[in-house]
């Protein structure tokens, strides 16, 4: 029992230890070997435990719960020392619980706080840290449609990343696609179509991307005109929908249009409804809709039935006005038939009219036209009229006669006008020889009227005329029989008469002077301009007398009417007279107005002069006769204004010179009188016909007042004090001046102000001065404020000069203030000073024996009770020096005041400023001293011009002269923090010391002084104390926390040290010494590459080797980072090569080798053991693009293509052309591209064409060059890329660009020109281009055909001239030439140039139709209209046509037989188309056409004539060839050796074929030539042909017969046989061969029938 409770105990004990020990986290009761007398923290971290570096610890020791020491110390090598804990061993020791409560840190791992219970305070404490788990967040993407989702450039729509990194977020839409909808982290982003969609996201918290790609396709219609299509009620041509939208397809037909086709994506859809068509699409593709509409067309027909009838195909309803609707493409054919003695005179189709002025179209020819391709509604209207009458009119050369109609319908009247030339006057008139002059009648004044009424036939009017009698007129004044008030002229000058501008000239004529019988009807005058006064009225058909003129006019005749159609002429103008010119001057003289210039802006400020120039009384004068001014003030649409001055500056004096110009006339337009902005100036000039000009006026703009400046000061200065004569003014507050301008509001210009604001130095202050926006302003005023708020001495003026040049200045010298005022004082120069003076106060304290003061720190402000101490004491006397400055004003006074403390006042308070206001203050002067015994404090009192007050003090002074007492027991220093022997720092390092006098036996002296001292290697960089008493306080046992700086720039060294040093008042000395390394010095990177040649500043056309140097004394290669980056083309490449690193010293080398083409960057950082970065990378002298550059060694290719490439001739083109240049080349830099062109055109410089930009894809970048104009060109290119490289050379290239046709002209004869004289045509041609082997001339007569050139060549320039010999005046030349040139340059360009011509010398000539052309000579089966066209010079008369058919003669008559278009005239040959109608060959038979006619030269032409040749003839044959056939039929066997078949053959005209066919029908047995048959037909003989007997089967055979107009007779004959051979004839025998068959089988039975009856008779017997 005892065993067992025994070991539940033992059991029990257990537990509750490891319960214990488990309760305690750290607990360490051994120290470490490293350090063996000291409390550590050691820090490992990750998974293998490693010691950590650097690692924070922040601890404080607790004694029974009351916290001690508390600091922060990094570990190195792991560990952390705990210098205060050795201060706990006595406590320890007394059994008080030590913890100590720690937390340590560290970069990249979880940090720890907890606390361990110390036993030993050379123990130590183990901590482990454990690695940061980096926090992540999710990135998702949800995507809809088809696009790629790259997240960090992974096809990836999640992924996981770490928390705070960085998160590259790329969408990109499928092909055709696009990002419709885009939000990031719930917000909407909007990208355009086609655009990528790129992002850098920050990983602070998850990441929700939704996009949705969407796929659209494109709707195309096309549609014929006639009708709407429709996407869902929407007319469009081309439409983009989404992916699976379903639209409706609707389409309707316009009135008169019907649906053809629809077709969609080529499938034609059925059409049930021609009108309307519907249908739902879903669009998942691109979809084409071609629509075709067809229209249908409504074509109308009016006429008058009474008249004729009209006939349609397609037949028409209607009577008159007949419809007929006809579709699209059709032919409508219309046939109008008049009635008797009536004709077609007119088809209207369209609104188009066709007249028809002679009888072609009438009863038995009516009018048919087919109207073709119907593709529009058409109206037609068909209007007949009566046949006509021909009218014939023969005139004399001096006149003409006009009349209308020229032909004339039944019945109908005819007016004549009948115009003598000028000069002549009618004198005889007959209608068919009768005389009708008394029947003539005035119509104008220079024609007259005949009328012929109820014309029944062909009429003749003959008209003569003889020249108009003369008046004389040697005296202009007095013109024999005529009189006119030529003394009314106000001047003469020869035959020109000038008067008054409201004149009325008038010219009469006297009765008793006409010796006519009727008397005087009017009088005329005809002027130079081609019009006339008086004469004869057409309006009231009477004559005017006198006749007037009102205007200018140059009278060439005068014309006396005396009856009805005798005149009498005065001529005036002649070879040497342009005729009596009178003037009416009614033309205003003119004159033009110049002025001084104004100023820039337009106005004057003083009286200027003003010039009347060009002074001049136009055209036929009447002189000057005055010229006047006058000046207008302040006119306004209202007001007149005031007339400020007028004066007359010429006037003419009667019986004076007139004048026609007049030189200048000068003024003064004073300023005085007319001070305002609304001033014109007004001259004119009136001639002495009483023309008055146009004032010419001159709008000006006159300020003569001059502004005012006004400065306004309201506050009082601080003091005054006279500078340079002038007076300063000191202020303590800002200071606002109050500035009005006095000017015209129109000249008023504020930006014209100038502030000048300056201090005294003459620097520009103006930045301290706020200027305000001016004021509204006032009639005539405007005002700002000027607030001179900033601290400155300040001397300022203001200046301003108005629009008109007017000007006024404030400034402080008056001699030069012009138009200023000011009020208040000293406003020119003052100063504003609101900043207290600063200065300081020393004392130098001297002890008893010594040679030199001590100084005090400078006090530079009031002392409060914190800091005041009695730390600076002497015991001999201490002296106050003071100073003051002011950064403005000067320093007006310094003053000093003392305030002493006894030596038993525990309470010591300094004063304070508002104690120090109420004191009484003394002068300093330079300095003041003060004797011992006392303690107190000095008070300084510094006072500025502007009253500005600052006080400073000193701390307490103690001058004492008592000894002290002694001890000796030395001193104790018994903390230090902030170092840590053998650390490397990288800046100053910050130490706090504490120190302390032990107590013994209740004793110490007091702590004297501390201090430190700092060497760099041997020398003493630093030296100072930290604590020093100064006799007067108690004793100091203990000074806690006393800091210091050890500088790292004096100490920048691995080999500093630092002393510390406390003594004590009794002499004793203890010291402290650490050993450390400061470095802040940057690391210094040089790089320097071996290659520098750059080209385009960053590239290289070869490898590069960059060598790195770092000068660096805590050199470590792992803190030096180099970043590289290599791509080509955007895609990563292999990266450069990097050496290792060798060093020497303190500087450390590697390499790196930059081989591949590719862009480069590189950056370098580095940073040494004590954790300072680099220095800005230095490059060596001449380094060119040492961080981002490219090597580059390829060339650049070039690629130059054409878009017309069709060239003639090797290299000539006919139409522009465009050059794409296509430079192949990654580095490409167009200022680098070189392209060299020249451009002439006939050997001259032209523009160069025009390149465009370059443009670029990739690595291809692409310009044009647009040859847009005629000429030789000539192109080379080189290229040159970033880094130098240069392209392989371009092959020039030279080619011609000609678009121009050439210039080809034919001259000598007239297109279309009838010609009787000399023929001499001529043809140039030229061109830049010109290619003489392309050259053409054809002459082509229409009965000579092909005519050889006969003539000589010339050159000229670009070009030759080909100049004809004079055609042969012989008849066979009388011919209808067309001549025809061509020309084609090297490029291809022609030109053609075709004239019509006629050599007449020898009277008509005569042209076929194609139609007569092709039936002349020939026979035809339907008769055909013979159309045949005369051409002559003159007209033709005495036509006839003869017709001769078969025996007969027929003259044939105009209108029933035959018709004339007659065409030309008026300098173009006649042409006389003669149409003879079919219905005059009905008949068959052979005819022959003869046209006679005469011209007016006498000329007697036919067409039968020798020297014509075009002979008409033709036969008509309707009829078939007859044949009869004597000695052969069908199914008739000829027993014989050969059959000669004999026919007779004939024909009404001419036999022109008979043909054989035996047997094979596609070949003919037997024919007949033309000449065999004309000669048997003539011998009325027969055709014959043998058949030979050796048939053996049935013969047929078919004889055809044709004659010469195509008609065909044929005859066949079937089975017969023409044969010897007996079977053969036997067989053919039908009867006698079936007979024969018949009687052998009849007789074959009966001896069968024998034969059997015998055996049955043998078999009987048997």
């Amino acid at each position: 029992m005892n065993e067992v409770r025994m070991k539940k105990r033992i059991l029990s004990a257990v537990l509750a230890f490891l319960m214990t020990v488990s309760l305690v986290p750290v607990s360490a009761f051994a120290s470490t070997a490293t350090y063996a007398d000291a409390f550590t923290v050691c820090v490992t971290g990750g998974d293998e435990d490693a010691k950590l570096d650097g690692a924070s610890v922040d601890y404080t020791i607790e004694v029974d719960g009351t916290k001690g020491a508390k600091n922060t110390v990094t570990t190195t090598d792991g560990e952390a020392v705990i210098q205060e804990m050795a201060d706990y061993a006595q406590d320890i020791a007394d059994g008080k619980a030590v913890t100590l409560a720690y937390t340590v840190s560290a970069e990249g791992y979880d940090t720890v706080s907890d606390r361990a219970a110390v036993t030993d305070v050379t123990g130590n404490v183990d901590v482990k840290l454990t690695v940061k788990t980096p926090d992540t967040v999710n990135v998702t993407v949800t995507k809809t449609g088809n696009g790629l989702v790259r997240i960090n450039d992974q096809e990836t729509e999640t992924s996981t990343v770490e928390k705070g990194g960085d998160v590259k977020l790329e969408l990109i839409p499928a092909k055709g696609a696009y990002i419709q909808e885009l939000t990031v982290k719930g917000e909407p982003r909007t990208v355009k179509k086609g655009e990528t969609f790129q992002e850098t996201l920050t990983a602070d918290e998850d990441i929700t991307v939704s996009v949705t790609f969407a796929q659209e396709y494109t709707v195309t219609v096309t549609a014929d005109k006639g009708g709407k299509v429709l996407l869902d009620g929407e007319a469009v041509t081309e439409k983009t929908y989404k992916e699976g939208t379903e639209v409706e397809l609707s389409v309707a037909a316009d009135d008169d249009y019907q649906i053809e086709s629809i077709a969609i994506d080529g499938t034609q859809e059925d059409i049930a409804d021609t009108a309307s068509f519907t249908k739902k699409l879903t669009v998942d593709k691109d979809t084409t809709i071609a629509v075709k509409f067809i229209r249908v067309y409504t074509v109308t027909v009016t006429y008058d039935s009474q008249l004729g009838t009209v006939e349609t195909d397609p037949a028409a309803q209607g009577g008159e006005v007949e419809a007929v609707l006809v579709k699209q493409g059709s032919t409508l054919t219309i046939k109008a038939t008049p009635k008797e003695n009536y004709r077609v005179s007119e088809v209207e189709i369209d609104g188009k009219a066709e007249r028809f002025d002679d009888n072609r179209y009438v009863k038995d020819t009516p009018f048919t036209r087919d109207i073709k391709n119907i593709t529009a509604p058409h109206t037609i209207k068909i209007t007949f009229a009566p046949t006509l009458q021909t009218i014939t009119v023969i005139s004399g050369k001096q006149g003409k006669v006009e009349y209308h109609p020229e032909k004339v319908s039944y019945n109908d009247s005819v007016d004549f006008t009948i115009t003598p030339e000028d000069g002549y006057i009618i004198d005889t008139i007959t209608v068919d020889e009768a005389d009708v002059k008394a029947n003539v009648k005035r119509a104008t004044e220079k024609s007259y009227k005949l009328s012929l009424t109820k014309v029944q036939r062909d009429t003749e009017v003959a008209v003569t005329f003889t020249e108009c009698p003369q008046i004389n007129t040697k005296n202009l004044t007095a013109l024999e029989g005529i009189t006119w008030n030529s003394d009314n002229a106000i001047r003469r000058d020869g035959a020109t008469f000038v008067f008054a501008n409201d004149a009325k000239v008038q010219f009469s004529a006297a009765a008793d002077e006409t010796g006519s019988e009727t008397g005087i009807k009017g009088i005329q005058l005809i002027f130079a301009d081609g019009t006339t006064s008086g004469g004869y009225d057409a309006k009231t058909a009477s004559f005017t007398q006198p006749a007037d003129i009102r205007e200018t006019k140059t009278i060439q005749a005068i014309r006396v009417f005396y009856g009805e159609t005798e005149i009498r002429v005065a001529q005036l103008a002649d070879k040497k007279l342009e005729g009596l010119k009178i003037v009416v001057d009614k033309t205003d003289p003119t004159l033009k107005l110049a002025l001084e210039a104004a100023n820039t802006n337009g106005y004057y400020n003083k009286s200027f002069t003003a010039t009347v120039q060009s002074i001049i009384d136009p055209d036929d004068y009447s002189g000057i006769q005055s010229v006047e001014y006058w000046v207008v003030k302040d006119r306004t649409e209202t007001e007149q204004g005031t007339e400020t001055q007028r004066e007359m500056l010429y006037t003419y004096t009667e019986g004076g010179d007139i004048l026609q110009e007049l030189g200048d006339c000068t003024f003064t337009v004073d300023a005085g009188k007319n001070n305002s902005d609304n001033v014109v100036i007004y001259v004119q000039v009136t001639d002495r016909a009483g023309n008055v000009s146009k004032p010419e006026e001159k709008a000006v703009k006159i300020n003569s007042t001059s502004p005012t400046i006004e400065i306004k000061f309201g506050e009082e200065p601080v003091n005054v004090v006279k500078e340079n004569g002038t007076e300063r003014g000191y202020y303590k507050a800002a200071r606002k001046a109050t500035v009005t301008i006095t000017d015209r509001a129109s000249t008023l210009d504020l930006d014209a102000v100038k502030f000048d604001i300056k201090d005294t130095a003459g620097k520009d202050v103006s930045d301290t001065a706020t200027i305000s926006v001016w004021g509204k302003a006032v009639p005539g005023k405007v005002s700002c404020n000027v607030t001179f708020s900033g601290d400155a001495n300040y001397i300022w003026s203001i200046s301003y000069t108005n629009r008109a040049g007017l000007s006024a200045l404030a400034d402080k010298d008056q001699t030069k203030s012009v138009n200023a005022e000011t009020y208040g004082k000293t406003p020119y120069c003052f100063t504003v000073d609101k900043k207290a003076p600063t200065g300081t106060i020393t004392a130098n304290t001297y002890v008893v024996g010594g040679k030199d003061p001590t100084s005090s720190p400078a006090w530079e402000a009031l002392i409060d009770s914190e800091n005041l101490t009695f730390g600076v004491w002497a015991n001999d006397k201490i002296v106050i020096t003071p100073s003051g400055w002011d950064e403005t004003s000067p320093i007006k006074s310094k003053e000093y005041f003392v305030q002493k403390f006894g030596t038993d006042d525990t309470k010591k308070a300094p004063l304070t400023a508002k104690e120090l206001a109420q004191q009484k203050w003394t002068d300093i002067g330079e300095t003041t001293e003060f004797t011992p015994n006392q303690q107190l404090v000095v008070y300084l009192k510094i006072t500025d011009m502007a009253g500005n007050v600052t006080y400073l003090s000193t701390n307490g002074l103690v001058v004492d002269n008592e000894r002290p007492h002694e001890e000796f027991t030395a001193p104790e220093i018994v903390r230090v923090s902030g170092l840590t022997n053998n650390k490397i720092y990288n800046g100053d390092v910050s130490v706090e010391v504490s120190a302390n006098d032990p107590v013994v036996n209740g004793v110490y002296s007091g702590l004297k002084r501390v201090t430190y001292t700092v060497y760099n290697g041997e020398d003493v960089t630093q030296h100072n104390k930290l604590y020093s008493w100064n006799g007067k306080e108690a004793p100091c046992q203990s000074k806690e926390k006393m800091g210091f700086t050890v500088d790292a720039k004096k100490n920048n060294s691995n080999d500093v040290h630092i002393l510390l040093t406390a003594e004590d008042n009794a002499g004793n000395v203890t010291s402290m010494e650490y050993s450390i390394k400061i470095d802040i010095t940057k690391p210094i990177i040089n790089i320097e590459y071996d290659k520098n040649a750059a080209d385009s500043g960053t590239f290289f056309r070869e490898s590069r080797r960059a060598n790195v140097t770092v000068k660096e004394r805590n050199f470590d290669d792992s803190l030096v980072n180099i970043t590289l980056r290599a791509t080509n083309d955007g895609a990563d490449i292999a990266l450069p090569t990097v050496s290792g690193w060798t060093s020497s010293g303190d500087l450390h080398t590697a390499t790196i080798e930059y081989t591949a083409e590719g862009d480069y960057t590189f950056a370098i950082a580095c940073t040494d053991q004590a954790g300072n970065p680099n220095e800005p990378v230095h490059y060596a002298d001449g380094t060119v693009a040492p961080t981002a550059f490219t090597i580059d060694k390829t060339r650049p290719t070039i690629s130059v293509t054409y878009d017309n490439n069709s060239a003639l001739n090797g290299n000539y083109y006919n139409a522009n052309r465009t050059a794409t240049v296509v430079v192949t080349e990654h580095n490409f830099d167009a200022s680098r591209v070189n392209i060299t062109l020249r451009a002439t055109d006939d050997g001259a410089d032209i523009a160069l064409p025009t390149v465009s930009g370059w443009t670029s894809s990739g690595d291809r970048h692409t310009a044009t060059i647009a040859y847009q104009r005629d000429g030789l060109y000539t192109f080379d290119i080189d290229v040159t890329d970033k880094a130098g490289n240069t392209s392989v050379d371009f092959t020039e290239q030279t080619f011609y660009v000609d678009t121009t046709a050439p210039t080809l002209e034919i001259t000598g004869i007239a297109d279309h020109s009838a010609n009787s004289g000399d023929i001499i045509p001529v043809v140039s041609y030229s061109d830049t281009n010109y290619d003489d082997a392309q050259v053409n001339i054809t002459l082509t007569g229409a009965m000579r055909k092909g005519v050889a050139l006969d003539g000589s060549y010339a050159d000229q320039h670009n070009g030759k001239v080909f100049t004809f010999k004079n055609f042969a005046k012989e008849k066979e030349v009388d011919d209808i030439y067309t001549l025809a040139a061509t020309l084609t340059d090297k490029a291809g360009n022609t030109t053609e140039k075709t004239i019509l011509f006629s050599a007449n010398r020898f009277g008509s000539t005569y042209a076929l139709s194609a139609a007569t052309e092709q039936l002349n000579g020939s026979y035809v089966q339907t008769p055909q209209d013979v159309v045949v066209t005369e051409t002559n010079p003159d007209a033709l008369q005495n036509i006839r046509i003869t017709l001769f058919k078969n025996n007969q003669t027929i003259i044939l008559q105009e209108g029933t037989d035959y018709r004339i278009e007659v065409r030309g005239g008026n300098g173009q040959w006649y042409e006389y188309i003669y149409t003879v109608l079919a219905k005059n060959f009905a008949d068959d038979g052979v005819y022959r056409l003869t046209f006679y006619s005469e011209d007016a030269a006498g000329n007697i032409a036919e067409n039968t004539l020798d020297t014509k040749k075009q002979e008409i003839g033709f036969g008509v044959d309707k009829t078939k060839p007859n044949m009869v056939v004597t000695n052969l039929e069908s199914d008739t066997t000829y027993p014989l050796e050969n059959l000669t078949v004999s026919l007779s053959a004939g024909d009404n005209l001419l036999l022109q074929s008979v043909v054989v066919y035996l047997d094979d029908y596609s070949k003919a047995y037997k024919a007949w030539t033309a000449e065999e048959i004309a000669a048997i037909v003539a011998d009325q003989g027969e055709f014959t042909f043998d058949i030979p007997g050796d048939s053996t089967g049935a013969h047929q055979v078919k004889i055809v017969c044709t004659d010469a107009a195509g008609n065909e007779q044929t005859e066949e004959i079937t089975n017969f046989y023409v044969t010897t051979n007996l079977f053969v004839r036997y067989y053919n025998n039908k009867p006698l061969f079936f007979g024969s068959i018949a009687a052998v089988v009849v007789i074959a039975g009966v001896v069968i029938a024998l034969a059997a009856g015998k055996k049955k008779k043998n078999d009987k017997e048997k």
